[in-house]
């Protein structure tokens, strides 16, 4: 069993493992082109931004005729009034490192040695660094300039007129905004591998109880098989009666109990029970009663119902907690009589219905009998008999149907059970079952149950007028009801 288990649960296992290892590799990604993004694609965009200004300033000196550098001092001024967010400042310096033309925040500006700058000029061109500033980091370039300034290259041996070295400094800051969406789309994904890795791990951590979740879950369906097993086929025909039952828990496993059983003596035994509560525990008392009313010598005299009627009430009072109650429905039925003799614990009262000739009908109420089972330990009942007249319909029903609310918190009531059982009552206990359920689920709209809802029809043949003829001869107790 368990080597079935593990290799049931493989599939599961082995797809933990790879979400941790989706996650790892969807983080680092995330991290990597993060990194990628705020670092070179940023240092890239500045160095673009400032050899387009560099551009703008060969532009600016063309027209000065490479003799004055003065007249880009306006010029470097206006690109910095543009873009103050992005430069933080514009110079251009003569080869030994002295600073001719200035623009901008210059605050942390570096100095250049002479050789350094000689070497730019060999060169033609400085690889970007990035220096800390009071404002931020900033990305400095160096380019060569060629105008009017008197200055000799150092180290190449000759004389080389006109050259400067124009210095820009652009805010690393200031062009990252650039990437906002982009970087907001890189957080995501790294939030969403940090979430995906989490949720793997939980589910790993977690995945002990999942099993016994699973396992829990195969006992309730099993459970809930062995419970329908123990209930009466949800039809019956004979020559004395029709009986139509169903029961729908409202979870798996329900508190909710019906029977019907012949007797040693030929009646009819007919129950409907509520255990209080709902799932498995409801269940378990079901069984409890189950049991006891299939074992109990209740027919006979009524002091023999009645005096089950007590005993089971001591069992449940001794053997369950005050709070797991029972209200129970006990009928037997007599067909040669034609008597029902009932006893009501605390349930909803079934309803005893039969027609006129006038085509009316008339309404039965069972509700005497006792208190509900399991709470008062000393609680006496009565049984009470009632002439059954040949077609009558006995309708029990459990408080799952008659309190299901709608969507404005309205309950079905007894009155819609009754207008139910009314327009189907020519058709057989089966089809009035249905009919009320079919009822209640319209009723109830997208709804769920919150109770499970139970519901017994019986048609009831009386065949005293046979039973007499036969040599049967009631009690005195009895003959009375027949003749009213």
């Amino acid at each position: 069993m368990e080597d079935g288990a593990k290799r049931r649960y493989f599939w599961f296992k082995a797809s933990i493992a790879l979400g941790m290892l989706l996650g790892l590799v969807l983080l680092a990604q995330s991290v990597l082109t993060y990194r990628f993004v705020a670092g070179s694609m940023v240092r890239l965009e500045a160095k673009r931004e400032a050899d387009r200004k560099m551009q703008a300033i060969i532009r600016g000196s063309r027209p000065a005729g490479n003799r004055d550098t003065t007249t880009l001092h306006p010029l470097m001024d206006e690109l910095v009034k543009e873009a103050p967010q992005q430069i933080a400042w514009m110079r251009i310096l003569n080869m030994a490192g002295k600073e001719i033309v200035e623009s901008g925040r210059t605050a942390g500006a570096p100095v250049y040695a002479p050789d350094a700058l000689d070497k730019l000029v060999e060169d033609r061109e400085r690889l970007p660094e990035i220096r800390p500033t009071p404002t931020g980091p900033v990305l400095v370039t160096l380019n060569p300039l060629f105008v009017g300034l008197p200055a000799t290259v150092r180290g190449l041996g000759k004389t080389m007129p006109g050259v400067g070295i124009v210095e820009i400094a652009i805010y690393l800051n200031g062009v990252s905004t650039r990437f906002g969406p982009l970087r907001r789309n890189l957080i995501v994904g790294c939030s969403a591998a940090f979430a995906l890795w989490a949720a793997v791990i939980v589910i790993g951590f977690r995945f002990r109880n999942y099993l016994r979740g699973k396992q829990v879950e195969e006992q309730l369906a099993m459970a809930r098989l062995v419970q329908f097993d123990l209930l009466p086929p949800g039809k019956l025909l004979t020559r004395d009666l029709e009986f139509a039952a169903q029961c729908v828990p409202a979870w798996q496993v329900g508190g909710d109990f019906y029977d019907a059983f012949e007797t040693d003596d030929h009646q009819v035994a007919l129950v409907l029970g509520d255990v209080s509560g709902k799932g498995l525990s409801a269940a378990l008392v079901m069984g409890v009663v189950q049991g006891a009313v299939h074992a109990a010598n209740a027919t006979g005299p009524a002091a023999n119902h009645e005096q089950s009627a007590e005993r089971l009430n001591h069992l449940l009072c001794m053997k369950t907690a005050r709070e797991r109650f029972v209200s129970l429905v006990w009928c037997y039925f007599n067909p040669v009589a034609s008597i029902l003799g009932y006893i009501n614990a605390g349930h909803l009262p079934p309803l005893l219905m039969r027609q006129k000739e006038d085509g009316s009908f008339e309404v039965i109420r069972l509700d005497e009998g006792g208190p509900v089972l399991g709470v008062l330990p000393g609680a006496t009942y009565r049984q009470t008999q009632v002439a059954i007249l040949p077609g009558d319909l006995l309708v029990v029903f459990s408080d799952g149907i008659l309190e299901a609310a709608n969507s404005v918190d309205e309950e079905f009531g007894e009155e819609r059970i009754l207008a139910a059982v009314k327009e189907s009552w020519t058709g057989s206990p089966t089809q009035i079952c249905d009919a009320v359920l079919a009822k209640v689920r319209l009723f109830l709209g997208k709804e769920l149950p919150h109770d499970d809802q139970t519901l017994m029809v019986v048609r009831l043949q009386g065949v005293a007028k046979r039973g007499i003829e036969a040599g049967y001869r009631p009690s005195e107790t009895v003959l009375p009801l027949l003749q009213s």
